[in-house]
């Protein structure tokens, strides 16, 4: 299988993405009114703000949950008797 079937195929089991793909194209090229210089930095720029935030929230998830404090509590302090035994 090349390279161009293997797409098509992708792109037919995911039609849904491919759509908004397709649509999310459409209006980059809409909105960048003629200057795709302008129009490709700023998906470049929205692509790394996308990876890092992505990057970061997974290693927000790694890390391990606080735990508050439990309070401790006192342990009463045995003490000696004093008292004699009697014999």
């Amino acid at each position: 299988m090349n390279f161009f079937e293997k797409l098509g195929k992708l792109f037919m089991n995911n039609i849904t993405y491919t759509i908004i793909l397709v649509f999310g194209l459409i209006l980059f090229l809409y909105f960048s009114e003629g200057d795709l210089i302008a129009g490709v930095l700023t998906a470049l720029s929205a692509l790394v703000v996308y990876v890092c935030v992505s990057l970061l929230y997974g290693e927000y998830k790694k890390m391990p949950k606080t735990v508050k404090a439990k309070p401790v509590a006192k342990k009463a302090v045995a003490t000696k008797s004093t008292a004699k035994k009697s014999k």
